[in-house]
């Protein structure tokens, strides 16, 4: 059995064994479907739900809690893992090689790579998310005002709530955090949280390699001085003052976490797609943003009775939320159309690859805006901050889309005639969207919808999750990632 096969089955067998365990827990106060759609919502990281979370048992609430958690580090460490699998030779499979080496970031330097670095990455990813939840879940228990909590216990709220932005599930046992709409603070917590599980644990490594070099420089200096002290007290004294040693022990322990990161990332393809990645969020960030508020601001349904602080950080907060986590401060029903169709584009575009985030991705939308481009001028290449980019890494971007609206068509119409025009299409459109970016905004469709289209719903998220390349691959053996010409030197972007 090919490897992507065993990726497909393994993840349709969390999600089924997930519904088993919340199906139990709810002691059939639920249907088995929308326990099978819960465990998909949970593990896809999406966060739509056909019942109210608030409804459920505390068991359940824990259960949905590890199956997030579950699907967000099995999203982040996925593209490492298969990485590895490829670089040791384990999978003897060539056209889900050829895949993964069009698909990842797989150069010359990264074939030095040996089990025990893979490890350190893995163990990193872990560090890093848990560290970042934990931070996250002390900022709102912190500061997030009296009562947000309902009737469950403050800490776990903060908890699950930290753990549900930072793999942008967008599940909340309140069901929505309508409660805070007017605490600008605790929306940013959420915010940032939600930002930095979206953009890719490589960015995230590099900014934490960004600040650790900050924070070096600051110790070196605190170092010299107190060598200086420590030479004065050693000469006067007779004794070495361990305290004074400290800034020593500090900045070793920083140089070597840095050179650690420098081992890594090295290379044009990690400093290019961060590059994209933090410019290509903080655009779709702003742009969002500026349009959800002025289209907005006016609404008596919305914004009009928010003051103007809360008014930028909500806009703030659908923005990030609408290109994959999906928690909502008030009903998107009441919103003006112009501003469903902005959170629509911004759900298809989604965020950056190996990180919890859904949609094509913003490489490969930045690929196909570079591609298009060059359509004028077709002898040029595809260029991205003055680095040729890959044929490879084209042809993925191209196929990724086209297969992505291929299959978004083909399960539109099948929605639509299930629906048997109950609902306006655009309605039915915007949560197929939502499902497929694994986003989780709903316009309140999904608890009215029949066994077999949460069923249908529930493959939607699937494949958005596991991601079209993987199904393909699963379905057909064969990766669709042709070379493209004898010499391929450009930087690879990853997509997809």
């Amino acid at each position: 059995m090919s490897f992507a096969r065993v990726v497909c089955l393994g993840f349709l067998s969390a999600i089924i064994i997930g519904s088993f365990f919340i199906y139990s827990s709810e002691r059939g106060e639920i249907s088995y479907v929308d326990s099978l759609y819960l465990s998909a919502s949970a593990l896809c990281v999406t966060g739509l739900s056909p019942v109210n979370l608030s409804d459920l048992n505390h068991g359940t609430h824990w259960i949905i809690l590890s199956l997030i958690q579950l699907g967000g580090l099995g999203i982040i460490s996925f593209t490492v893992i298969i990485g590895f699998l490829i670089i040791k030779g384990i999978s003897r499979n060539s056209k889900f090689n050829a895949f993964v080496t069009a698909a990842i970031d797989k150069g010359e330097e990264t074939e030095k790579l040996k089990s025990n670095e893979v490890n350190r990455m893995l163990l990193s990813i872990i560090n890093i998310s848990f560290t970042l939840e934990l931070l996250g879940a002390i900022g709102l228990y912190l500061h997030m005002p009296d009562g947000v909590e309902g009737g469950n216990e403050r800490w776990f709220f903060s908890i699950f709530t930290a753990v549900s932005a930072f793999n942008n599930a967008g599940f909340s046992i309140t069901n929505d955090l309508s409660a805070l709409r007017y605490d600008p603070f605790s929306l940013y917590i959420v915010s940032g949280l939600v930002i930095l599980g979206g953009i890719g644990f490589p960015v995230i490594i590099l900014l934490e390699k960004f600040l650790l070099t900050v924070i070096f420089r600051i110790v070196s200096k605190i170092e010299i001085a107190a060598e200086t002290v420590l030479l004065k007290k050693t000469l006067t004294t007779g004794e070495i003052p361990k305290l004074f040693l400290l800034p020593a022990q500090v900045s070793a322990f920083l140089e070597g976490r840095i050179e650690n990161y420098n081992q890594h990332l090295r290379g044009e393809s990690t400093r290019i797609q961060s590059r994209l990645l933090v410019f290509g969020s903080a655009i779709l960030l702003l742009f969002g943003a500026v349009g959800v508020y002025l289209l907005e601001k006016g609404n008596p349904h919305t914004f009009s009775s928010l003051g103007p602080i809360d008014k930028i950080a909500n806009a703030i907060f659908i923005s990030t939320c609408a290109r994959t986590a999906g928690f909502q401060t008030m009903d998107l029903g009441n919103l003006n159309d112009a501003s469903v169709i902005i959170i629509t584009v911004l759900m298809f575009i989604g965020g950056g690859p190996q990180g919890t985030a859904g949609g094509i991705k913003i490489t490969t939308f930045v690929l196909l805006l570079a591609y298009l481009k060059n359509v004028i001028q077709p002898y040029k290449p595809v260029m991205l901050f003055g680095e040729v980019v890959s044929k490879n890494s084209v042809a993925v971007a191209i196929r990724v889309y086209f297969l992505a609206t291929l299959a978004l068509a083909f399960a539109f119409i099948v929605l639509g005639v299930l629906d048997g025009n109950q609902h306006s299409l655009h309605v039915i459109f915007f949560e197929m969207i939502s499902a497929f970016s694994t986003v989780g905004f709903s316009l309140n469709l999904t608890p009215q919808l029949g066994d077999v289209e949460k069923l249908l719903y529930a493959f939607i998220m699937f494949v958005g999750r596991v991601g079209i390349f993987t199904i393909l691959i699963s379905a057909t053996g064969h990766s669709g990632v042709p070379k493209m010409g004898g010499v391929d030197d450009g930087v690879k972007i990853q997509v997809g």
